[in-house]
């Protein structure tokens, strides 16, 4: 399982690894490979919840990879993936279109947030998000894209006049993951969309502030499990959309953040 708690603070690290420590134990391998949107593993969110499944479901190994959803849903086209933790829905409508998967439903949810100056913040509270991006537009406030096809990208992409993307010096595109998104934009001193919990899982942002808006993008997570996936695939996603996974979902989100930022699909 890939480990990439490098944004978390400390205590959260260490409740993180507990979890894994209690799937350690005992395991023999039906590996099962989970894709999951780089928003996820930034905040620290699915290496928890992979370890709490493992520490009831010894016999199945889950390894995560953190990709875009846009790379998620083509490494799910080749088989590479299992099971698929995606964010985009304009391009899960297409694979679900092409693809018969033996599971596919929104499983999580959070909210996109508009981070930039903590200066500037305040003259943007009680803007909806369209608003918001036409005033960083107007005014040529630097901005960092992902610029990845993932579905933050995806949904930032919509919030532009006319739903294109400025091509403009103050716009940067970085095609890169929601963590060094995030870390760009704190150096330059720019506004980002940033996923919730990879906002709230980070450190070391102190160029960055919330803007509070009047309508954050919601942000729903589907979990897709492929076609030929093995038996353990299917058992993960059964689980997280059980009652124990909504428990673990809510504990998880408890021990990261304080507050429910994934909010699991009722």
């Amino acid at each position: 399982m890939i480990r990439s708690a490098k944004h978390l603070p400390i205590m959260k690290l260490i409740v993180v690894l507990a979890l894994i420590g209690l799937a350690a134990c005992g395991r023999t391998s039906e590996r099962v490979v989970v894709g999951a949107g780089t928003t996820l593993v930034d905040s620290g969110f699915i290496e928890a919840l992979a370890a709490d499944f493992e520490s009831t479901h010894p016999e199945i190994q889950l390894s995560v990879l953190g990709e875009s959803s846009a790379q998620i849903l083509n490494l799910g086209r080749s088989g590479a993936v299992d099971v698929l933790l995606t964010h985009a829905p304009d391009q899960e409508a297409v694979f679900l279109a092409e693809q018969n998967p033996q599971l596919s439903e929104i499983v999580i949810s959070s909210e996109f947030l508009v981070v930039g100056p903590p200066d500037l913040v305040p003259t943007f509270a009680g803007l909806s998000t369209v608003e918001a991006f036409a005033r960083i537009s107007h005014n040529g406030y630097p901005f960092v894209s992902r610029g990845d096809g993932s579905g933050t990208h995806e949904t930032e992409l919509e919030q532009w006049p006319n739903g294109v993307a400025p091509v403009a010096e103050w716009y940067i595109s970085t095609g890169q993951g929601m963590g060094l998104t995030l870390q760009v934009a704190d150096q330059r001193d720019a506004f980002t969309l940033a996923e919730a919990g990879a906002f709230f899982g980070s450190e070391n942002l102190d160029n960055l502030a919330q803007v509070e808006l009047i309508d954050p993008p919601g942000n729903p997570y589907r979990i897709t499990v492929t076609a030929d996936a093995p038996p353990g695939a299917r058992e993960f996603a059964d689980w997280m959309l059980s009652e124990a996974g909504r428990e673990a979902i809510n504990r998880i989100n408890q021990a990261l953040f304080g507050a429910i930022v994934y909010a699991p699909n009722s």
